[in-house]
């Protein structure tokens, strides 16, 4: 099977989200490079308005690249009500695998969105339903209506949480160490889990390495599983928390045989507790889907019988 024919990564294994500019080519080479699980091209914050004409064209080509290379194809436009309707008619013939709308405040937007992205598929004979919808709450009022924002349609996927625009609404003060967020990325985690869609945590905007780390420990740590990125070295940072490593896997697996033993009548020297045992097993049910979905990935690429060679 070609690259380019593989299926797409299940939502609920996309740690990464790396965003790039629109008409930046040595940016999205990077973001390629990276490994990212998904590319998102911006043709909001990160692209100016008098380029946008030209960046569409760029972006609905680099769809087909990301496929090649197994990552999501993904893109953000602007607002409905300003350049958004010209954004998705310019990339739609890219058939991106997920489109973000910016500053979501309303369930009525993802409704508007949905019915516009029905219509280009219709137009441009996609498959009728392929294309996912991933709001971004930005405000505190979006946050506020965040589970119907994202209840609003079946094409609802993800949802990001920004950190920036976010901030700037509530007037909080930003850190490194990110506690002016901690409460709404908490809310945010419970509210996508209700409505059933990944929650993409909000980008860390700092250079700082081990900074980044402690976030994501911290993020690991409340349950969240999935980031956004706005610098290309950050994409393996977030790959090594968000996916169980084999010490990890080894040491789970040897708890929950130790637990399951104590409950036959074993006695051992240390006591493994209830929720000791559950984070065990939590992360072993993690690590086996990455392993399902690296099994249908080599079934996939090994050629069927009567495929040409």
């Amino acid at each position: 099977m070609n690259p380019a024919e593989s299926p797409l990564r299940p939502a609920a294994l996309r740690r990464s989200w790396m965003f790039v500019p629109g008409m930046d080519a040595a940016a999205q080479a990077a973001a390629l490079a990276s490994g990212a699980d998904a590319l998102v091209a911006d043709l909001e914050e990160f692209t100016a308005p008098a380029d946008r004409p030209a960046a569409r064209g760029l972006i609905a080509a680099l769809f087909a690249r990301c496929r090649a290379q197994g990552a999501v194809a993904a893109v953000r436009i602007n607002k409905l009500e300003e350049d958004g309707l010209a954004d998705l008619r310019g990339v739609m013939a890219g058939a991106p695998d997920a489109v973000f709308l910016p500053h979501a405040e309303s369930a009525a937007q993802i409704v508007a969105l949905d019915r516009a992205i029905a219509a280009l598929e219709t137009e441009l004979g996609l498959p009728a339903g392929r294309t996912e919808i991933v709001p971004t709450l930005e405000s505190a009022l979006g946050v506020h209506r965040a589970y119907d924002i994202l209840a609003a349609s079946p094409r609802v996927s993800a949802c990001l949480l920004a950190a920036e625009d976010l901030t700037a609404s509530l007037g909080a003060e930003r850190g490194k160490d990110g506690i002016e967020l901690h409460h709404l990325r908490a809310r945010f985690l419970v509210d996508c889990t209700a409505a059933g869609v990944l929650p993409i945590d909000c980008p860390f905007n700092y250079r700082d390495m081990p900074a980044l780390e402690a976030d994501l420990r911290w993020a690991r740590r409340l349950g969240l599983k999935s980031k956004c990125a706005t610098v290309a070295e950050q994409v393996p940072m977030i790959h090594a928390v968000f996916t169980p490593a084999p010490d990890e896997v080894a040491a789970a697996h040897d708890c929950v045989s130790r637990y399951e033993a104590q409950r036959a009548g074993r006695r051992d020297a240390e006591r493994i507790d209830p929720p000791t045992y559950n984070t065990a097993r939590r992360l072993l049910a993690r690590h086996h889907q990455f392993e399902r979905w690296a099994a249908e990935r080599r079934a996939q690429a090994v050629p069927q019988q009567g495929d040409s060679e």
